[in-house]
């Protein structure tokens, strides 16, 4: 980030300003534990501590610009704090205002599925012949994603940047800040139905990734999708790309347990390190939005993909293969993860837990994928949370194993487990399944 200096913000957030005009600060830290020298630091107000209060612990360890709801009782010479009247908004506006100053281009990505996957195979095949800037972790919220916009500089071309959502109006105002000149949306799930309370509704919140677009923007489509398929002309381009319908078709020629290759258009074959049949429907939009931005399809023969942590991983123990399939499930992801689990040869194993978030479709979505696990072959479905019951009903009485708790499961899980097995572990965040991992490792052996 460079150096902005108060005089240049104080306007732009609406504050009141106590201290230096002049004070500087070249990052922006919303934890006092990472604050580092000539960082603004951002006070939010959290469920144990209030981060209004730490402006003081913020400037001895470095800050030179604090933003608070607060008024202060003192300010360190040379130094300047901005009271606001919200900090969350402060953010918002203050990143909005830093990316509008730099030249980088920058691509949006949504959906209710496969929103990390896409950005990283994206970065593989733009980083071919561009500096190009990613998401990390799960920074694609009103805080995170400006956190995001403040890591970059002028050195970047191009700036990958992942928006997720839980309520109307949040990629809204993601769009407002980031203002992507392309945007991908990858799917319309189930995720968020809990919110917002019909798929059609889910198509509304994630279109408005394209609320401030402008007629030489781009639009790329998921064109196998049933809701995105409903989307019409619009001011600006669209181009849908699939593997059933779209503008430009993947033709599936290898799923490798550690990469995936494709033709498109029927013409060169495109090998991308990611496994999973789904990673080919990414992977087609990512192609999509490589071109259009200047790579040859020579240069994405083969594409080297930076995963990100917990989305099938593949661990190999001495007597088990696992699939940490680990951060996050919807109902596409669950099938998307047994359908790579049914590729490899072996008895296969899937504990799974609890997809949140799914409102009144929860009870029929468990049973779909129990049903689902059961016809793709799995032997044996280990179920753990709140929705076993249902679980059992989809999948059936042979095989299965139900538990409310991580520990009951844990207790009994090795006498379950076979040598050579492979195991896909798979549920929502909240429900922390790398846990297994550990349990795994002792019956299998490092």
């Amino acid at each position: 980030m460079r150096n902005i200096s108060v005089r240049e913000i104080t306007d732009k957030l609406g504050g009141t300003l106590y201290g230096s005009l002049d004070a500087e600060f070249s990052g922006v830290c919303i934890d006092t534990r990472k604050v580092q020298e000539g960082t603004l630091y951002i006070g939010f107000k959290g469920e144990r501590v209030d981060g209004n209060d730490l402006y003081g612990e913020a400037f001895s360890k470095g800050a030179t610009v604090c933003v608070v709801e607060r008024e202060p009782e003192s300010v360190p010479e040379g130094c300047a704090v901005i009271k606001v009247s919200s900090t969350y908004r402060a953010i918002l506006d203050l990143s909005f205002y830093y990316r509008r100053s730099l030249r980088v281009k920058v691509i949006g990505i949504t959906g209710s599925t496969g929103k990390t996957s896409t950005k990283d195979i994206l970065h593989g095949m733009l980083s071919k012949k561009y500096k190009v800037f990613k998401t990390t972790g799960n920074f694609n919220n009103e805080i995170g994603l400006p956190l995001m916009i403040f890591s970059l500089d002028e050195t970047y071309d191009y700036a990958i940047l992942e928006m997720g959502m839980s309520a109307p109006l949040e990629i809204h105002n993601l769009a407002r800040v980031a203002n992507p000149d392309i945007a991908v949306i990858t799917n319309i799930g189930l995720s968020h139905m809990e919110a917002l309370g019909s798929q059609e509704n889910i198509l509304k919140a994630k279109m408005e990734i394209t609320d401030f677009f402008t007629q030489n923007s781009l639009l790329v489509l998921n064109g196998d999708d049933e809701y995105l398929g409903s989307v019409k002309e619009k001011p600006y381009r669209i181009v849908r790309g699939g593997i059933s319908r779209g503008d430009v078709l993947a033709k599936i020629r290898e799923l490798a347990p550690d990469h995936v290759s494709f033709t498109v258009n029927g013409k060169d074959v495109i090998e991308v390190g990611i496994p999973g049949r789904h990673n080919i429907q990414n992977a087609v939009l990512c192609y999509i939005v490589a071109r259009e931005l200047g790579i040859t399809d020579e240069e994405l023969r083969f594409v080297d993909v930076m995963k990100s942590s917990m989305r099938m991983d593949l661990v190999r123990l001495r007597s088990l293969t696992v699939i940490n399939d680990c951060y996050n499930a919807s109902p596409d992801s669950m099938k998307a993860g047994i359908d790579y689990l049914a590729s490899f040869k072996g008895r296969k194993v899937a504990i799974l837990g609890t997809m949140k978030e799914l409102g009144q479709e929860s009870g029929e979505s468990h049973r779909r994928v129990g049903r689902y696990a059961h016809d793709k072959g799995v032997k044996s479905l280990i179920a753990v949370g709140e929705y076993e019951k249902e679980f059992r009903e989809g999948f059936g009485d042979e095989g299965f194993h139900g538990f409310a708790t991580f520990e009951g499961a844990r207790a009994v899980l090795n006498g379950l487990l076979e040598e050579s097995d492979i195991i896909l572990l798979k549920a929502s965040r909240g429900m922390n399944f790398e846990r297994f991992l550990p349990v795994l490792e002792e019956f299998g052996g490092k």
